[in-house]
């Protein structure tokens, strides 16, 4: 048995144009069911659509509950990871070497500030001028290091020595040995005397009688001097380690860090401060840093001074990015929305299809703080995606109930009828859409991951409020408006 409704429309004048009819209640009720009543799932986004503007103050009193709640919950644990070890699976092998590493020998996170000159003598100026200003500030800066002070490196002199004067070095060690245990009577006069009789006897080579001579001659010179000048005691004894005139002079001098032909000088240091929820890292000590290096450039103006190292350029990376961001999200919402002004030809319609993308994202920010709990040089970039792909499920929409209003169906039915007719097609846009998104979480790349399944929930949760917020925004803003008054 045929179950389908037949309309037989009343008859008309033949003059008249039959698409200037109106359509009844009826008539829309069947169409509807005709073109949806066999989808289950246009039926039940229909029910959806049809609960939403049936109670549509609650609908956007629960919504505008959410997005607040969504924005404290992002404001106040969402974090943010700048550094480019964050885009990486913490458990890959080659990562785990790296922070192996990392553990064993520091990571390079200092910061260089370069100073050129005319003069070694303005660059030593300036070098000790920056320096004092930051040892200054030690909640901003540590680890500065522009000169080297005498004695700082005779605690690790022993470094600098060849092997063969270390093993001379010991070799003596043996010697004194007995003296250092407390036996004094070995550096009795008589005790020496016969001492270095004895080994000049049983020396064998030209070497080793003159190193004896030589002990002699410093014993006698000791004990003269001490003679000639009583109480100044001068060390007969042959040094423990055989040092270089040069290298002992350079344990008394100041050294800077200054190239060979003295035009430039360096100055380290390691930034402390580090703001964990901001993109811009060690943004406070880097800023800090900058206006010292202006202010002693302005006390002297014959050096130039630049900043370099790996936070500097990561730092200024960061800000950036962050900038083009911020922008690349500002025109595309204003090109966005001028393209939806020109095209439905008002102002109500484009700037309640903005606000229906405002919610979807609100909720985008609120599920990655629930979900995965940062943001990362990559995933920010969601925003710019959302704006893109989730205004085109409210414009779908927009133009399909603009479409039957016109066609003289009232306002709830339309938007009732419009869930079920291009709803079907919207979701299987935004689900396709979204999965190609979630594809991205199975790669290795973290970055790309995150950004992959935060662009995906984003874009779902964007449809979602097309079925919902949007038909309850159209019921108040169009509810004393008629056909005829709409673009």
């Amino acid at each position: 048995m045929d179950r389908r409704m037949t309309v037989v429309l009343p008859p008309s004048d033949s003059s008249e144009d039959p698409g200037s009819l109106p359509i009844s209640g009826a008539r829309v009720r069947q169409v509807a069911e005709r073109e949806h009543g066999d989808s289950r799932i246009g039926h039940f986004l229909s029910k959806v659509t049809g609960s939403c503007v049936k109670r549509p103050w609650t609908t956007l009193g629960i919504a505008a509950i959410s997005v607040v709640v969504c924005a404290l919950v992002s404001v106040l644990f969402l974090k943010f990871k700048t550094d480019r070890s964050d885009l990486i699976n913490p458990s890959a092998d080659f990562h785990q070497r790296w922070m192996r590493y990392t553990q064993s020998f520091g990571e390079a996170n200092d910061l260089v500030v370069v100073v050129e000159g005319k003069t070694p003598e303005r660059i030593k100026e300036a070098l000790d001028d920056l320096g004092a200003r930051l040892h200054h500030e030690p909640e901003f800066f540590s680890n500065i290091l522009f000169k080297v002070e005498p004695g700082e490196l005779r605690s690790k002199g022993l470094q600098y020595l060849a092997p063969e004067q270390l093993a001379r070095g010991l070799e003596r060690l043996d010697e004194y040995r007995p003296i250092l245990a407390g036996n004094w009577d070995l550096v009795r006069l008589e005790t020496i005397a016969v001492i270095l009789k004895t080994q000049l006897e049983a020396a064998k080579t030209p070497e080793q009688v003159d190193g004896l001579l030589h002990h002699a001659e410093r014993l006698i010179a000791s004990l003269s001097h001490s003679i000639e000048k009583s109480g100044d005691f001068t060390n007969p004894w042959p040094d423990l380690l055989a040092l270089d005139p040069q290298m002992k002079a350079q344990g008394n001098q100041t050294v800077y860090l200054i190239n060979d032909a003295g035009t430039m000088g360096f100055l380290k240091t390691s930034p402390v401060q580090k703001d964990a929820t901001s993109f811009e890292g060690h943004t406070k000590s880097i800023d800090r840093l900058r206006e010292l290096m202006s202010d002693v450039v302005s006390a002297i103006p014959e050096v130039q001074m630049s900043l370099t190292g790996i936070p500097v350029l990561e730092n200024d990376e960061m800000r950036r990015s962050q900038a083009d961001m911020g922008w690349a999200s500002m025109i595309s919402e204003a090109g966005v929305l001028l393209l939806m002004l020109i095209c439905f030809r008002g102002v109500r319609h484009p700037i309640i299809g903005m606000i229906m993308l405002g919610v979807g994202t609100a909720w985008t920010f609120g599920f990655t703080t629930l979900a995965i709990g940062h943001l990362n040089i990559l995933s920010i970039s969601f925003v710019t995606i959302l704006i893109g792909l989730g205004v085109d499920f409210g414009i779908h929409f927009l133009a399909r109930y603009i479409q039957h209003r016109q066609q003289g169906m009232e306002l709830k039915s339309s938007l009732v009828n419009t869930s079920g007719r291009v709803g079907v097609s919207i979701l299987t846009g935004a689900i396709t859409s979204a999965l190609a998104f979630f594809c991205a979480a199975f790669t290795d790349f973290l970055g790309v991951a995150e950004l992959g399944l935060i662009a995906g929930a984003g874009i779902l949760l964007c449809s979602f409020a097309t079925f919902t917020i949007l038909p309850a925004m159209l019921v108040i803003s169009d509810r004393h408006r008629t056909a005829a008054q709409l673009p």
